[in-house]
């Protein structure tokens, strides 16, 4: 275990290949491993992927997509049976919204009506924390410096945000019996990502009157929901339909994907559907809808894959990552792993689980699939992945078999444009978990934990020969990275304290840390603060949308929930012992080359209670704006306008819908 209580050290979801791997690894001998000068160990390899260069193609009759689909039935039997990624650990499956996609125009709009305007005598504001700058993420809260759009669970409010003395709700937008995902605003427009039982719904609408707002679009895809992106004007979603269903006996057939237009329902094009050479993990239709935010024109593609988890996007390509099972029994007559062309080989058995990644590309609306690629291992998150003049780079963690023992390693590879590896560096950190990562520009960096937190800073100055330029080793991790001017890096995640026995440590508090990294990649933690005793959280480490950072102040805002001990502080055999929840706010922290500094704090909870004695989970921050001089917290609840700075005055609230 790598800390008691907080991270598991194996997936549930890949722990059923862990005595596969322990009983072929003696029969196959292992590569070696070539140990480094800095007190870890690293591979680094360059060359062509051992995978074959995955381009896409798309079908060119409905009897061509059947007749495929019915061909790998008894891979998607042998799968489903087995739980990989048909219903078991892939997106939820709704029932009565097999192989669908309604578009329904409300309203039609002109072009001109959504041109991008400036707005006079704005303050300055913060927008949603993104990856990458000019690519917007849907979140439940969006500002454009004026207004508030706030989401609740099946609701919309628009609000006059500024200035504080005209805050009021100005309308509600009702989504009864469905769950809003996120938002996305532009000039006079308004995005609405919804899931319901029929699945995903994008939703549209004018917001020229905010007390009025005009529905313009609806695109409802059956699936489940699992990422998009606002670029160049265009709403971008990836959203999974099944695409088989299975009788009572287990049996496969395949479903089409299906498009309802005008209340007519046909297929959706065989020319829009692209598949992958991995025939035996099609477990889903991953549908990739663009939507033009200013006329609500849209269009659709799909690829045949498995249960996507995890996607990034840059300014020119969406990049869709599903993991691969290793497949040691037997499908459709071929033995092995899909990409391997039924050999079962050491590297196999060394990586039981790998990734397909899906690059496609887009512009002005406009989505093509382009190519897949496979990596060994799995990724954690979003910021696991990254391009970068021209190429993709991801870090992965995948089980691996060193001096004979079974244990995990980390992985960082770097692929061009057709998804074919051009380098990696393997085995930074075995035995360890990949707990955070960020690439940003010709560096990147990644956190590993089992004891203490190595923090990898990774030169890509060459991207066929990545270097690991340092590896500073300090108490606890990090589990969300932020890099800030000036080479300095502020980290998010928790204390921690080595175990007295056992290759293990116990979490503690809230950590905040200001790393500083040399331009000859050296690394030093300048400053640190620790907030609260173990059981302190905050949605920061699992939602990096959560977080806000003002650059014109260099301040942050951290949601977090405080639990603080009573009495002593570890138990019998020095286990820390548990705190207390007794607050539940947003910290604000300023950062400078000398430190970290709490500027002060904000709480919507009544004054004179506490957390622990006011348990209502609707006014728990956990998101937050600036605008101006102001700081706006968010809850389910409510929206809570503070002054930013001396002693967070409550000047405004505003009640949102139940």
């Amino acid at each position: 275990m790598r800390v008691a209580d907080a991270k598991q050290a194996f997936s549930s979801e890949a722990a059923v290949f862990v005595i596969a791997v322990m009983g072929i690894a003696a029969l196959i001998a292992v590569f070696a491993i070539v140990p480094s000068g800095t007190g870890f160990t690293a591979l680094s390899t360059g060359g062509p992927s051992k995978a074959p260069d995955a381009g896409l193609s798309s079908f060119q009759s409905y009897s061509q997509l059947q007749a495929y689909m019915s061909a790998n039935a008894k891979s998607a039997q042998q799968y489903n049976q087995w739980g990989f990624g048909f219903g078991g650990w892939g997106p939820v499956e709704f029932p009565g919204a097999m192989g669908t996609v309604t578009f329904t125009a409300v309203a039609t709009m002109t072009e001109s009506s959504a041109t991008e305007t400036s707005v006079s005598n704005t303050p300055s504001f913060t927008g949603t924390n993104v990856q990458v700058q000019g690519v917007d993420e849907p979140d439940k809260v969006k500002t454009d410096g004026t207004h508030l759009f706030v989401s609740t669970q099946d609701s919309v409010a628009l609000i006059n945000a500024y200035p504080p003395n005209s805050t009021a709700l100005l309308s509600t937008l009702s989504f009864a019996g469905s769950t809003v995902l996120g938002l996305e605003t532009t000039t006079n427009r308004l995005m609405v990502i919804v899931q319901t039982n029929s699945g995903v719904e994008l939703v549209l609408y004018d917001t020229t009157s905010l007390a009025s707002p005009v529905q313009m679009e609806n695109v409802t895809i059956a699936g489940n929901y699992v990422a998009a992106r606002m670029a160049d004007g265009y709403l971008y979603a990836v959203i999974q339909q099944p695409s088989y269903t299975f009788n009572n006996q287990g049996n496969a057939t395949a479903a089409m994907p299906m498009v309802t237009q005008a209340g007519v329902q046909t297929e959706l094009s065989p020319s829009s559907v692209f598949y992958t050479n991995n025939t035996a993990q099609i477990s889903y239709y991953t549908m990739i809808p663009s939507i033009s935010m200013s006329t609500g024109k849209e269009s659709v593609v799909s690829v045949l894959t498995g249960p996507s988890a995890t996607v990034y996007v840059s300014t020119s390509n969406i990049y869709v990552a599903y993991t691969n099972y290793l497949d040691l029994f037997d499908v459709d007559g071929v033995p092995g792993n899909a990409f391997s062309g039924g050999v079962i080989t050491p590297q196999m058995v060394v990586q039981s689980q790998n990734s397909t990644i899906l690059r496609a590309s887009y512009a002005n609306g406009t989505v093509t699939a382009e190519k897949a690629g496979v990596v060994p291992g799995t990724v954690l998150n979003q910021f696991s992945m990254d391009e970068y003049d021209g190429y993709f780079r991801i870090a992965t963690s995948r089980f691996a078999t060193i001096d004979g023992a079974a244990t995990t390693s980390d992985d960082v590879y770097v692929l061009n444009q057709n998804m074919t590896q051009v380098s990696s560096l393997q085995n930074i950190a075995p035995g360890e978990n990949i707990y955070a990562v960020r690439f940003d520009g010709d560096v990147g960096y990644v956190v590993t934990y089992q004891q203490i937190d190595p923090l990898f800073v990774i030169s890509f100055k060459d991207m066929a020969k990545p270097v690991i330029l340092s590896a500073l080793k300090v108490t606890g991790y990090s589990d969300f990275l932020y890099p800030l001017a000036g080479g300095y890096l502020l980290g998010v995640g928790k204390e921690s304290v080595q175990a007295s026995g056992g290759n293990f440590s116990y979490y503690l508090g809230l950590k905040v840390s200001l790393f500083k990294v040399d331009a000859n990649g050296t690394s030093a933690q300048v400053a640190k603060l620790d907030i609260g005793d173990r059981g302190t959280d905050s949605p920061v480490l699992s939602d990096h949308l959560a977080f806000t950072y003002d650059p014109t102040r260099n301040i942050t805002v951290i949601p977090l929930t405080l639990y603080e001990v009573s009495g002593n502080t570890t138990y019998e055999g020095g286990f820390p012992a548990d705190g207390n929840p007794v607050w539940q706010g947003a910290y604000v922290i300023q950062w400078s080359p000398s430190g970290l500094t709490i500027l002060g704090r904000a709480s919507q909870y009544p004054a004179g209670q506490n957390f622990g004695d006011y348990p209502n989970d609707s006014l728990s921050i956990d998101r937050s704006v600036i605008i101006g001089d102001y700081l706006y917290t968010i809850s389910q609840a409510e929206v809570m306008v503070s002054t930013l700075g001396g002693s967070f005055a409550t000047v405004a609230t505003v009640n949102l819908p139940p």
